[in-house]
């Protein structure tokens, strides 16, 4: 696991970076690698990276080249299936020369050119630089497990696994994009490509981007979840399998030169994890869990010790609360980049730091719910196909009981959803964080954009599977591309790596993800009972308990506890001073009312918390005094040094 950055110059003649920028790009991102610092910076091209050391200790060292010095890369991820790529290339005649994953990065695209990602399995986001073409390669691993920024400047196309890289080379100025701020408000996270920084892009899952000869010259998918076919049969044949796929999922990234282990939430999920490394494990697995002491409802620490008492781990657990670690909102911030209204993220940072105490990697169970049906949403799309099969008469009155509740109304969303044909409609329904009354009320008139809500449902549409079939396989599907992506996946790396932890997703594993997309409907949810398939594949390796436990959402009700008790402290502070105010965004009496509203349980608090999080942002990375504003200061006086000290060299030359 790294973090990688670079600049692909649109002169191709020299040097696109001083040394010293480039190192100051890196050592932003030094969380992200502790290990090792390289550099390798050539006419056209300079690439970056931070290292921590988990397959081949001793060697990888990137920037790594093929035998020629033609073909550089550099990359963040782990290649699962490296092995047998390495014999596969050896017999081709390359030669090797270490151990590890990355080496075979160059060598598949000496062989398979910008198709090669369709070769690795992994968590990946990988640069490329073909020397003789003056051609850079981004690629990012089909599921969005890693994250890959890029931006089109002046200067030519520069990347990162952090904005703060960006900043940090002085390769962008930060400042707000207010239309993402109006989606980010709507959903509660940034779909992409847009992010909350102007002019700055997230690569998409799957995808590749060429710059080549100065400019950008393509970008293209590499993979959909239909590629293959899967033969689906009876309940038993179809447990067999998933069951099989989780196996070998699970073994894949069980490989390391480091120790390892497992987020335990004590649910089905990450318990199923927990007992599938147990099986191939020759010592305890170490199992780390979070509770939450303010929510006792919420917290899975008896669960988690329950499943960890049955495989016999080596178990560890914190017990936290809402008025420890009071700078960590804004630490965490600073990690994240973009806001996310969901306070998972804390207990995820948290969580990330006990696990580093003992282990470098660590698997997780996310992304069980978005593939196999574990969300309320996901109850209701399974409803709205049953709806369906009944007459016109009957889901005309359904959609009338829905249209006369209030708009936040639970209910009220819930029929509007399963009576709605629109599929943005219904994801908005069903996802959406401040709904449209409540937006125009607390954005400022001058603030709103005109085409935010063209921009809403262009969101879900561009991303639609265009295949028809049901309501709840297309919602799943949104859910992959959507939440799962730049969500979860976004706090689970941004929090993991602010710890130097390495945390690698089973269920994100290319063929399981193929195989659960083609799953009849009834094996996800059926009568109500949401991942049916996934509970029968449990039944026996976990205890009923934990098979038949409802869901608990990671953290989940921590926001409203959160804001509970920094309600008179951080939230009044930062959103009813003259700072906040003087940004015009939102309407001061209705921040009051946020504010006056929020207390008590349950998701009420979310939109003040979205409302909270943009304004800490603004602080951090957009005023004059924060610290995203120094990181440029910091690179202008860099540069600046650096020039002065080569026009001197210059000089001395010529006299």
């Amino acid at each position: 696991m790294c973090g990688i950055c670079g600049l692909a110059g649109r002169a191709t003649d020299r040097p696109p970076l001083e040394p010293t920028v480039l190192r100051a790009m890196t050592g932003v991102m030094e969380h992200r690698g502790p290990d090792e610092d390289g550099h390798h910076i050539a006419h056209g091209i300079a690439l970056g990276m931070r290292r921590l050391s988990v397959i081949d200790l001793a060697s990888s060292h990137q920037p790594l080249s093929n035998e020629v010095g033609e073909v550089w890369t550099v990359f963040n991820g782990e290649i699962f299936n490296f092995l047998e790529l390495r014999r596969e290339l050896q017999a081709k005649g390359h030669r090797q020369a270490t151990a590890g994953d990355t080496e075979t990065i160059v060598h598949l695209y000496e062989e398979h050119g910008t198709e090669f990602p369709k070769r690795l399995r992994g968590m990946f986001a990988i640069a490329l630089w073909d020397e003789p073409r003056r051609r850079l390669v981004l690629t990012r691993d089909r599921m969005g497990v890693k994250p890959l920024y890029y931006s089109v400047t002046p200067s030519g196309l520069a990347f990162g696994s952090e904005i703060k890289s960006l900043l940090a080379g002085d390769l962008i100025e930060p400042r707000l994009d207010p239309l993402a701020a109006e989606l980010y408000l709507a959903y509660g996270y940034v779909p992409g490509p847009r992010t909350l920084f102007e002019g700055v892009r997230k690569l998409a899952p799957a995808t590749t981007l060429v710059w080549e000869g100065g400019e950008l010259a393509g970008e293209s998918v590499y993979w959909t979840p239909w590629e293959g076919t899967q033969s689906y049969g009876s309940w038993e044949d179809d447990q067999e399998s998933l069951l099989a796929l989780l196996r070998n999922s699970v073994r894949s990234r069980m490989i390391s030169d480091v120790p390892l282990g497992v987020m335990l939430s004590g649910g089905l999920d990450s318990s199923l994890v927990t007992a599938l490394m147990s099986e191939v494990s020759t010592k305890p697995v170490k199992t780390f869990s979070i509770g939450f002491t303010e929510n006792a409802q919420a917290n899975e620490l008896v669960d988690a010790r329950r499943v960890a008492q049955r495989f016999g781990t080596d178990h560890h657990e914190l017990l936290t609360s809402a008025d420890d670690h009071p700078g960590l909102i804004e630490e965490a911030l600073w990690h994240l980049e973009e806001p996310v209204a969901d306070l998972s993220f804390l207990g995820f940072l948290l969580l990330s730091r006990l696990a580093r105490e003992h282990v470098t990697v660590a698997l997780c169970g996310q992304a069980a719910d978005e593939l196999l049906g574990g969300y309320t949403k996901h109850a209701v799309a399974r409803a709205a196909d049953h709806l369906a099969r009944v007459p016109p008469s009957g889901r005309r009155a359904v959609a009338a009981v829905g249209a006369r509740l209030p708009e936040g109304s639970r209910l009220g969303r819930g029929l509007r959803a399963m009576t709605t044909e629109d599929d943005a409609e219904r994801m908005l329904q069903m996802s959406r964080l401040i709904l449209d009354g409540q937006r125009r009320g607390l954005l400022s008139v001058a603030f709103r954009r005109a085409n935010a809500d063209r921009e809403l449902r262009q969101v879900i549409r561009s991303r639609a599977s265009g295949r028809g079939g049901t309501v709840l396989r297309e919602t799943l599907f949104l859910d992959t591309k959507l939440a799962l992506v730049d969500l979860m996946f976004l706090y689970f790396d941004k929090m993991s790596m602010a710890a130097s932890l390495e945390v690698r997703v089973p269920f994100a594993d290319h063929d399981v993800v193929s195989f659960c997309m083609g799953l009849p409907d009834n094996r996800r949810i059926m009568r109500g009972r949401r991942k049916e398939i996934l509970r029968r594949v449990s039944r026996g390796l976990l205890d009923d308990a934990t098979v038949d436990k409802k869901k608990r959402g990671f953290f989940r009700a921590a926001s409203s506890v959160w804001l509970n008790v920094h309600r008179d402290g951080i939230v009044r502070d930062a959103l009813l001073d003259e700072r906040a105010r003087s940004r015009g965004i939102f309407a001061p009496e209705a921040v009051q009312r946020l504010i006056d509203q929020s207390r008590g349980p349950g998701r009420s608090g979310d939109p003040l918390l979205a409302v909270l999080l943009l304004e800490l942002w603004h602080r951090q990375f957009i005023d004059a005094d924060g610290a995203g504003r120094r990181l440029v200061g910091d690179a202008k006086r860099v540069a600046s040094k650096a020039h002065q000290v080569s026009g001197s060299e210059t000089a001395r030359a010529v006299g």
